[in-house]
């Protein structure tokens, strides 16, 4: 089957509103969204279609100073996923100044030559008119042509980008079926939803140290049986997140388990252990274990 038919990839700093605007195209949660930095470590594939088209986003990590083996490792798949757009959006924060990381990610993707649309994420948040307006005037001055601002109250910002994107798609073969809204995995959804509930609720205790591994995944007549372990760098990590009475824990397994049940619409068994896998974020072998 035939459609008008692009890949649109998304790039930016940590925290710069990339999986919400995944999610808010989709209308579905693809992603995990928190207010977190660095949440995103996979690039989450999100595949929008209508009648007429089909737009397969490409969500990355977002890109940072690389303090350890792991945040090199997701600078270096960002970068390599520039080979793959037809359409980039570069996605800066508009209650946030132009800086040296924004500035560095743009030249990288100048060098790519791809057709690139500025999304100013967050308009709702920049109460400051002025610093939106530098920045808006920064970019004008480096040859920036085509500038859109979303924010999450904006409905209708969503829309207007939707149409400019669908101005860079061309008609060919389509790759998915209409009902696909992301080529990950329930098994993968269900890892990032443990790691979306557990930085959520841990992100001042353990801020990048937390890795979910799902051990073992059983889908039976409207009830999915998931075993899943969560790792953490150091054996004091443990007890915080296993908390008092195993209440901290019990907490992250209710809530990953209702936002299982709402995305899956489907029962869910979920049972989550604790192990610590000696700082791990530096180790080769244990990065890849962990799918990273």
């Amino acid at each position: 089957m035939n459609k008008k038919t692009c890949t649109v990839l998304l790039i930016g700093r940590p925290n710069v509103g990339k999986s919400t605007l995944l999610n808010k195209i989709l209308n579905y949660e693809v992603a995990i969204v928190s207010k977190f930095a660095q949440t995103t470590r996979d690039q989450i594939k999100g595949i929008y279609n209508d009648d007429e088209y089909q737009l397969v986003f490409l969500d990355t990590p977002g890109m940072h100073k690389g303090q350890n083996l792991l945040s090199r490792r997701l600078n270096q798949k960002a970068i390599e996923s520039l080979k793959s757009a037809d359409l980039i959006l570069f996605l800066t924060p508009a209650n946030d100044e132009f800086g040296r990381g924004d500035n560095y990610i743009l030249n990288l993707v100048k060098e790519t030559k791809t057709p690139t649309i500025i999304v100013l994420t967050k308009i709702d948040l920049a109460k400051d008119k002025s610093l939106m307006n530098n920045k808006i005037e920064t970019l004008k001055k480096m040859g920036i042509k085509d500038i859109f601002g979303v924010g999450f109250d904006y409905d209708q910002s969503y829309i207007d980008l939707l149409n400019e994107i669908k101005k860079y798609a061309i008609e060919q073969e389509v790759e998915f079926e209409d009902d696909i809204f992301t080529d990950s995995s329930m098994r993968f959804l269900a890892k990032e939803i443990i790691r979306e509930s557990a930085l959520s609720k841990l992100y001042d205790e353990l801020p990048h140290s937390i890795a979910v591994e799902i051990d073992d995944f059983k889908e039976q007549e409207n009830l999915f049986e998931i075993y899943a372990t969560i790792y953490v760098k150091k054996e004091s990590q443990k007890g915080i997140l296993i908390g008092k009475n195993a209440s901290m824990i019990k907490n992250i397994s209710i809530d990953a388990r209702q936002k299982m049940q709402r995305i899956f619409n489907s029962r869910i068994f979920l049972n989550i252990g604790v192990k610590v896998s000696e700082d791990w974020v530096n180790d080769e072998n244990k990065i890849k274990k962990l799918g990273y």
